[in-house]
């Protein structure tokens, strides 16, 4: 980027930044896009992660949830 400005109106330095400006925002904007992506795309990656997991689980014990083994332990515990 030079700063000389030989043989330049104002008009044409204002354009040239003006231009500049533009380039950047948009830059910006696909940068924000990819970015968005990128979340969205861990977001469910996640999201299955979380599905194999609960079908595993589910899986491990036909007819019941997990979550039951440990809450009939936890009933037939006395303090």
């Amino acid at each position: 980027m030079t700063t000389a400005n030989q043989g330049m109106s104002v008009e044409e330095i204002e354009q040239i930044v003006a231009q500049r400006v533009a380039n950047a925002i948009e830059a910006i904007a696909i940068y924000e896009s990819i970015n968005h992506t990128k979340q969205r795309e861990n977001k469910v990656a996640g999201n299955a992660s979380n599905k194999r997991k609960w079908e595993e689980q589910h899986q491990a014990f036909p007819g019941r949830s997990p979550n039951e083994a440990a809450l009939r332990s936890f009933a037939g515990f006395k303090s």
